[in-house]
């Protein structure tokens, strides 16, 4: 790991010796950072207030303006200009949004149950918080080029989420509190434990988690595991985390479809559940399963969700697959935004998120 940050300095270094075409090719790098499916995300944020950023994007203008005459195919002169200006209308088409559309589901497509089971959220203060965060983040124009600069080097070395928790960047939010316990129907805090499996950074969780006494946590990254550990999670086996355990609540917050068994996950789950305890489940819709740790990225079970149908479709094929064969009732669902901290292109990302709480009930064969 020294070695792997030495030459990370090294390469900065040389980077600040760099001509402006040199560094012009280095910020060609691939702005993007999530792991999904890229096309998958929005473009979406509100405009910077970075004094110098404007009056650069205004050099540029300027100049664009005055050749725009001679064609209509100009664009601005070096990488970086043509990423701000990306990252300005991004900005602004995010500022015109309606975020209220990320919570919203056509109900005629919906059973009379998931109707009656579906509680309506909204973006309430703390979502705005992380969002007005993420934008402010985004007009640090130099550190942005330090992130891409430091994913450049240390992709040889390490995985997207290694790096992202080494740099402190890309952290996620699904649910507040407030939308956490109206979707859990709790109003008090509860006694008892929570469990967070692939949690990450602990960012989505950590909003929630306090509703409960202990919490623990699983993740196989290093760098996200120390991570966890500053933040107060209490570190179990990625493997042996279900064994003799008994939690109050079991998160898999956008896992299922980044783990190689989801399935096998689900029956370890629904085993570690307490009585009276619940599983908090978030999803990702469109399913499209990505695995980072595999060579092909393909995970060893998929559930039977598939990628022909609308939003709902597939929340009907999901808790019908979570009833009918994983033993689980469903208790309430919702659809968020699953948001993420943006970069040097855009202020932040978003996927449609369905976030579910069902809890266990007896299976016949049992």
């Amino acid at each position: 790991m020294n070695h792997t940050l030495l030459l990370l300095c090294s390469f900065m270094l040389q980077c600040c010796a760099l001509s402006e075409k040199h560094l012009n090719v280095c910020l060609r790098i691939d702005l993007f950072f999530y792991a999904k499916d890229c096309q998958a995300f929005i473009l979406r944020s509100s405009q910077s207030e970075h004094t110098g950023y404007k009056r650069f994007l205004l050099e540029e203008l300027i100049v664009e303006d005055k050749m725009s005459s001679e064609s209509s195919f100009y664009r601005p002169r070096s990488a970086l200009a043509r990423a701000l200006c990306e990252k300005q209308n991004n900005d602004r088409y995010l500022q015109e949004l309606d975020q209220n559309e990320w919570y919203r589901v056509n109900r005629d497509r919906l059973s009379p149950e998931l109707q009656q089971k579906f509680v309506q959220l909204h973006p309430d203060e703390e979502t705005k918080q992380f969002l007005s965060a993420s934008i402010e983040k985004s007009s640090w124009v130099w550190t942005q080029i330090w992130y891409l600069l430091a994913k450049a080097v240390l992709k040889r070395f390490w995985s997207i989420t290694d790096i992202n928790g080494w740099l402190g960047r890309g952290s996620m939010f699904v649910l507040s509190e407030a939308q956490a316990r109206n979707l859990l129907k709790w109003t008090r805090k509860q006694a008892g434990r929570l469990v967070d499996l692939g949690a990450g950074d602990g960012e989505v969780s950590r909003r929630f988690a306090h509703i409960y006494s202990d919490k623990y946590a699983t993740e196989i990254s290093w760098s996200m595991r120390k991570t966890l550990a500053k933040k107060g999670y209490t570190l179990l086996d990625v493997d042996e985390w279900w064994r003799d355990q008994q939690f109050d609540c079991v998160c898999t917050m956008n896992l299922l479809d980044r783990c190689s068994k989801p399935k096998t996950m689900l029956k370890q789950a629904r085993a570690a559940i307490a009585p009276g305890g619940v599983l908090l489940v978030a999803l990702v819709l469109p399913y499209k399963p990505y695995v980072e740790a595999t060579s092909d990225h393909k995970p060893e079970e998929r559930l039977p969700i598939y990628d022909c149908c609308e939003f709902e479709d597939q929340v009907t094929a999901f808790v019908s697959f979570m009833e009918k064969e994983a033993g689980y009732e469903l208790v309430s669902w919702t659809r968020t935004p699953y948001l993420c901290e943006g970069d040097f292109a855009q202020a932040y990302y978003w996927l449609d998120d369905s976030v579910y709480v069902f809890k266990p009930k007896a299976i016949p064969s049992e």
